[in-house]
């Protein structure tokens, strides 16, 4: 075979400094969306390729929202919580209708008739199976285009916002409810410290400006910030094992003891309200966030 290879060759001028495509990346197999944003422990941190690499000072930090999982998914784990146990979920659903078709133990063929979706399910009068929403983002000052996966458990999801400060679903309709998308806001993603387990709180901060525009805009459609809102169980939350009978959320869902939370989650779920009964909810409240994001909004940046 001969050794004269093309990349012994000059570059032509205009492919000089080109970067791995996602087209190329997506054939090769690189792994992307191995960066995430872990929130256990009630701190913010850096995972990269499923190893932490550092922790964000304060329990805030400010985003570029750059995509989002258009539904809330469905997680599921059996067996109990073990602390010292990483383990995959049993079953998933990345759209919240049926599981995924990498899932091997489906519990279901459909999440609507699904055993693990009935109330008593799980602990108590919650269910057994778990919403989860899956959103990228960067961080602000990192111009460098990484994006991080940060998943969201059900309290960050669902419920009614009060002034700016919204959970997720009831943000980004107050957003779209004034006007601005959502990608071109500095968003602030602070935790509830009056909660037990993992919760958090998104609100406006300023808009963004020409550079972080043109890099929010090139991430938002990148090949990492799609795989960061698809669920690949296992490949990011460091999983040493294969699925025994054992797997409770990961510890990320609360903040201090794993066996106390757990239980705590679980009850925490309960009073989660199926999609169709929130909109009703957020209805009332709706014309009291116009009105508090229009005093924020004269105090943004426009640059």
């Amino acid at each position: 075979m001969s050794n004269i290879s093309i990349f012994n060759q000059e570059v032509p001028d205009f492919l000089r400094g080109s970067e791995l495509n996602d087209l190329t990346k997506s054939l090769a197999g690189t792994r992307s969306g191995s960066r995430r944003i872990s929130i256990r422990g009630g701190v913010f941190r850096k995972v990269v390729g499923g190893e932490e690499v550092g922790k964000l000072s304060g329990r805030e930090m400010n985003v570029i929202i750059v995509n989002a999982r258009k539904n809330v998914s469905r997680i599921y784990y059996a067996g109990k919580y073990n602390a010292e146990e990483i383990v995959p979920p049993t079953c998933w659903a990345n759209d919240g209708d049926a599981p995924d078709a990498s899932v091997t133990d489906k519990q279901s063929a459909n999440c609507a008739t699904c055993p693990q979706n009935v109330a008593g399910s799980g602990e108590g009068t919650s269910r057994a199976c778990r919403y989860q929403r899956r959103i990228a983002v960067l961080l602000e000052g990192d111009m460098s285009g990484d994006v991080y996966q940060l998943t969201l458990p059900s309290k960050s999801v669902f419920g009614k916002g009060e002034g700016n400060i919204h959970p997720f679903e009831s943000y980004t309709k107050y957003i779209a409810g004034n006007g601005r998308n959502i990608n071109q806001i500095i968003t602030q993603v602070s935790m509830d410290l009056d909660s037990d387990t993992a919760k958090l709180f998104f609100s406006p901060v300023r808009h963004i400006n020409h550079e972080e525009w043109e890099v929010a805009e090139a991430a938002g459609n990148s090949i990492e910030a799609k795989n960061a809102i698809t669920m690949t169980v296992g490949q990011m939350d460091g999983v040493k094992k294969p699925l025994a009978l054992g797997g409770k959320p990961l510890v990320e869902e609360a903040f201090e003891k794993p066996v106390a939370k757990a239980k705590a989650v679980e009850v925490e779920d309960a009073e989660i309200v199926e999609p169709v009964k929130r909109t009703t909810k957020k209805a009332d409240a709706a014309p009291a966030a116009k009105a508090n994001l229009a005093s924020v909004i004269s105090a943004w940046s426009d640059a």
